[in-house]
């Protein structure tokens, strides 16, 4: 897995993901990703999925684990370009339910609530 860290205004980062969100080294790349960007107050945060092959349930568990820390902390966790086995996966698992979903990074963006610094 790999991913680029993207900032999209201040508070909000868009982290694009590529290959697979399966148990192991992946999930705890996000989780880091993640817990960096809430020390640096960074808490409302878009995943772009759109090069995403694959995810596990340890994936799932990661995304619903994010989710929970940063709405902990007033923030947000939204997803993009979710497609193929990845959209199949969390919509069998109804976590399309709990998370945001949106066709594009842009469309995330204006459903955002503003960001307001602590």
């Amino acid at each position: 897995m790999e991913f680029t860290k993207k900032q999209i205004q201040p508070g909000v980062v868009l982290l694009e993901m590529t290959g697979s969100i399966r148990i192991g080294p992946n999930c705890q790349q996000i989780e880091q990703a993640v817990e960096e960007l809430i020390r640096r107050n960074e808490t409302q945060v878009i995943f772009d999925l759109s090069g995403v092959t694959f995810i596990d349930s340890s994936g799932i568990g990661t995304l619903v684990r994010c989710l929970a820390r940063l709405q902990k902390l007033g923030g947000t966790l939204s997803l993009t370009g979710v497609k193929g086995m990845v959209k199949g996966v969390l919509e069998l698992t109804q976590i399309d339910r709990v998370l945001k979903i949106y066709p594009t990074a842009s469309e995330a963006l204006r459903d955002l609530p503003p960001v307001t610094n602590p």
